[in-house]
């Protein structure tokens, strides 16, 4: 398994990791056998096992709170015999050929895996970044996404899916899904968002690709990306001193904080900075008085995610306060919709889920630029004075 710690076991992986990226990029599969079925390496709520040539999908965590986990048999055919151990799991056709896909990373994940021509109905296809010529015509199941009230399950149940992929956040979303297992509609929750770490959260790629049959084509993948992170996260913390980061925006009175255990902080520390909310606990937002944040800002040598300001311009007309902020008047304000479109949805939040090592070397590069020059950003731009 790779380590991007130990050069001496990368040196033997690499050419086959570069290979199997190029054939993903091109569309194609690995001429591989069955993987191997390795643990996971950073993922913590997901496992697949293998038991008497089938294979087990766990979610050890399908929802916040959640006390028991679930579990699917992966299986060519689900209405074959499965070993007496297996007989009460739910069954899911695999590789999965007709999905509905009710969050925006499972659509991303889909077609990072050259498996978009699969997705029969779409939840919340507006916010998608780039719904692709693919998705044109597939079926709207619900506006909103989600299993949500707006979800059209008659309309789900019409498409005759192998799989909904969804997430459940309420008791009464869970009964929905109990609802379309109960009419011959299986429902797998993803749970990558309740992973403690970037690296974890995309490791679900693999758990998708499970699901496709393309578990070696993500395993590939990933690895990559894990190589990636490594290499830049030592070439950050490399550099000398750490700048001070502040993130968030003030909303209605409030700026909301994010713990140091969330993706944000994990991420500035990975990127070689220094979290200005490193002793506030948990991974969750929290509101703080803008006054407060006020007073701890004045020592930011940078400002990531500001919200929805395009400009600094914006920033100034809102609070004239933040335009004394030192990474104001030094042109270091940046946020994270360089890939997004009005009304609609931001990439940071779709293929940003699988690509941590991208969104890890903006932030490396915003925080160290002589660390990284020429440096090509896909999520994250620097604000401009004026309108953008």
């Amino acid at each position: 398994m790779n380590d991007p710690q130990n050069p001496g076991r990368r040196r033997f992986r690499a050419p086959l990791l570069l290979c199997c990226l190029a054939a993903l990029l091109a569309g194609g599969l690995p001429a591989w056998g069955a993987p191997k079925g390795e643990a996971p390496r950073h993922a913590r709520l997901f496992s697949l096992d293998r038991k008497e040539g089938l294979t087990v999908l766990h979610n050890r965590l399908p929802w916040g709170g959640a006390t028991e986990e679930l579990a699917w048999v992966l299986t060519p055919d689900p209405s074959a015999p499965v070993p007496p151990a297996l007989a009460g799991l739910p069954r899911l056709r695999c590789p999965a050929r007709r999905i509905v896909a009710l969050t925006i990373p499972a659509v991303s994940a889909l077609s990072l895996l050259g498996c978009s021509d699969r997705i029969v109905g779409v939840g919340g296809k507006r916010f998608l970044y780039d719904p692709g010529k693919e998705l044109a015509g597939v079926t709207e199941v619900g506006p909103e996404g989600g299993m949500g009230p707006d979800a059209d399950l008659e309309r789900i149940v019409a498409l005759k899916p192998d799989v909904v992929l969804a997430y459940v956040y309420t008791p009464q979303e869970r009964a929905t899904a109990e609802r379309l297992a109960s009419l011959g509609v299986p429902v797998v929750f993803l749970s990558e968002y309740l992973e403690a770490t970037p690296l974890g959260m995309a490791e679900w790629l693999v758990a998708v690709g499970a699901l496709v049959g393309r578990e070696a084509q993500a395993r590939a993948f990933y690895d990559r990306t894990v190589l990636d992170y490594g290499a830049i996260r030592a070439r950050a913390l490399g550099a000398q001193g750490r700048p001070k980061a502040l993130a968030g925006a003030p909303f209605q009175g409030s700026w909301y904080v994010a713990g140091r255990d969330s993706w944000l902080a994990r991420l500035v520390g990975d990127a070689g900075g220094d979290y200005l909310w490193k002793d506030l606990p948990g991974r969750g937002s929290v509101p703080v008085e803008a006054e407060t944040v006020f007073s701890r800002a004045s020592k930011a040598d940078v400002w990531v995610q500001c919200g929805l300001w395009r400009s600094l311009e914006e920033i100034r007309r809102s609070d004239p306060r933040l335009a004394q902020l030192a990474p104001f008047r030094g042109g270091r304000v940046f946020n994270n919709d360089a890939r997004s479109r009005p009304g609609g949805g931001n990439d940071y939040y779709e293929s940003g889920v699988w690509r941590p090592d991208r969104i890890l070397g903006d932030l490396a590069a915003v925080l160290h630029p002589e660390r990284f020059p020429g440096h090509r950003f896909t999520y994250y731009r620097r604000l401009p004075v004026g309108k953008p």
